[in-house]
């Protein structure tokens, strides 16, 4: 694949990031106090965001949140590998947010068209993708669990997406520290799923299992 370039042979790619990075900077002298508060206080997010790090997914876009307002842990699919399975990042930034950052409130945010999910559906050859093969049975338990329900193959893709964050919540409370919170009443935890078509935010409710609009009453409780 040839990359772009522009007359000059610049890559037009990272030209058009060093352009937008010019446009932060203009950004950043116009509330230079906003910036200058956020680098010398400390962090205080309101959410840690697990989600997935589809490039057209953007949470702070999608919860309209400033600098400083979500902890974020974006991976491929949205997961949370349990805490025995001997994965550190995702552990290691749950332990910190709720531990040393104090935030009480985890939402896993999974999306229509995740291609981390449809990624079993297609098996990946383990020669050429083998972190990617590996990483992506994770999400092996909701397609087992849909195809053991026996889902109709046009509704199967949004079923196994929806499984799998019902499943990333089992995987939190497995973290010590997310079961104690939950138990004492100090955490709360929080499945979503954004459609990216309808730009809606689905809340799943473990007491029915119903998947509610986001702004539904109490469906972000």
């Amino acid at each position: 694949m040839t990359t772009a370039k522009d007359a000059e042979g610049i890559d037009l790619d990272i030209k058009d990031a060093i352009e937008g990075y010019e446009r932060f900077r203009m950004e950043f002298d116009r509330d230079k106090a906003f910036y200058k508060s956020l680098a010398t206080k400390k962090q205080k997010p309101r959410l840690l965001w697990i989600g997935c790090c589809d490039s057209r997914v953007v949470p702070s876009q999608i919860t309209s949140a400033d600098p400083g307002e979500l902890f974020e842990v974006r991976n491929i699919a949205n997961c949370v590998p349990p805490s025995f399975a001997g994965d550190e990042a995702v552990g290691a930034a749950i332990e910190y947010a709720l531990g040393a950052l104090g935030v009480d409130d985890i939402v896993v945010c999974g999306h229509t068209g995740c291609g981390g999910i449809q990624a079993l559906a297609e098996p990946l050859p383990p020669e050429t993708d083998a972190h990617l093969g590996r990483w992506v049975e994770y999400t092996r338990p909701a397609h087992q669990l849909v195809a053991a329900a026996r889902v109709p193959e046009d509704e199967r893709s949004l079923a196994t997406i929806r499984a799998h964050i019902q499943f990333q919540l089992d995987n939190l409370m497995t973290y010590d520290i997310v079961a104690r919170g939950v138990a004492e009443g100090r955490i709360g935890i929080h499945g979503w799923l954004y459609d990216m078509e309808a730009g809606e935010i689905r809340a799943y409710d473990p007491k029915t299992g119903a998947w509610r609009c986001l702004l539904d009453e109490g469906a972000g409780a």
